[in-house]
């Protein structure tokens, strides 16, 4: 009675493995499904890298390989392709996870949403809405002239606009970020990182340094703003606005420099700080001030 019930627990056993087997096989990616040219893909990856391009068909193509630790990546497709998600799935209850290296073709004019854990993401030829944030991966990005969104965490960003005026909001914490090529309405903070911001024609800018140098190039609208504040990082303006600039630049305990330098004047007669208040005809308006760091302001 024993040897009977040792051979089915041993037949029950061998018939599990295939399946256990399976999930930690590597193997290749290539899905492909029907998805509409103003749709919305969202895609998700824990480790590894997604690499987002935009072209010319009516289709989301996901190619790429996966490693041992990955089950499965699901490509689904709903509302007749309005919505489509890319999700790699890892196998529960395993502690080692694998990488999946994916690839998405995306119709140009989607707008994406992408969410990575310990993965790079890059995005190319995407001219809608973006949505792209990594925990600890770098993002390198194009975005077109749209409301987008890039976020990291102990990763750097790169990232081109096309010239167009658009509205990007952009964050990191622990990571550096460069921003070329943009105009519009800019949002930028960062912790702990460096950030260089070189913008063609801007209408609003607010960034926030906490401990990290903030350096920003722009021309000014004639009713342009920047609104910039440090704690400890050094803060770089290069403005220049058609009618000219008012200024309202102050640092508690750093200097004010660069070619404005001359009427920088001290805020106390005993104590520290100091700041610079300029007035000018035009509408463009820069305000900068910093706890412990300098500042840099040039109109050239």
């Amino acid at each position: 009675m024993k040897s009977s019930n040792h051979r089915h627990a041993a037949l029950l056993l061998l018939g599990a493995l295939p399946l256990a087997t399976s999930v930690a096989l590597a193997g290749n990616v290539d899905r492909k499904v029907a998805a509409d040219a103003k749709g919305e893909v969202v895609i998700s990856n824990v480790a590894g890298t997604i690499d987002v391009r935009g072209w010319d068909r009516n289709e989301v193509q996901v190619t790429g390989e996966t490693e041992e630790g990955v089950e499965r990546v699901d490509v689904d497709s709903t509302g007749n392709g309005l919505h489509t998600v890319v999700k790699v799935v890892l196998p529960r209850g395993m502690s080692n996870h694998g990488e999946a290296k994916i690839e998405i073709s995306v119709p140009r004019n989607s707008s994406v949403e992408v969410t990575a854990v310990s993965a790079d993401v890059s995005s190319k030829g995407v001219l809608g809405a973006q949505r792209l944030k990594s925990v600890s991966g770098e993002i390198t990005a194009d975005i077109a002239n749209v409301d987008s969104e890039v976020r990291s965490v102990s990763g750097d960003m790169t990232v081109h606009g096309n010239g167009k005026p658009a509205q990007l909001r952009i964050s990191s914490v622990s990571g550096n970020i460069d921003l070329s090529n943009f105009a519009g309405k800019l949002d930028l903070v960062t912790v702990s990182g460096d950030a260089r911001a070189h913008l063609d024609e801007a209408t609003e800018i607010r960034g926030r340094t906490t401990s990290g140098d903030l350096e920003v190039h722009t021309k000014l609208t004639n009713d342009g703003r920047i609104d910039v504040e440090g704690v400890s990082g050094e803060i770089t303006l290069a403005v220049s606005a058609p009618g000219g600039i008012s200024t309202e630049i102050e640092s508690f305990s750093g200097d004010i420099g660069g070619c404005l330098a001359k009427n920088v004047e001290r805020t106390s007669k005993y104590g520290p700080g100091t700041r610079l208040n300029l007035r000018s005809d035009g509408g463009a308006r820069v305000r900068a001030k910093t706890l412990s760091g300098d500042i840099s302001l040039c109109d050239r």
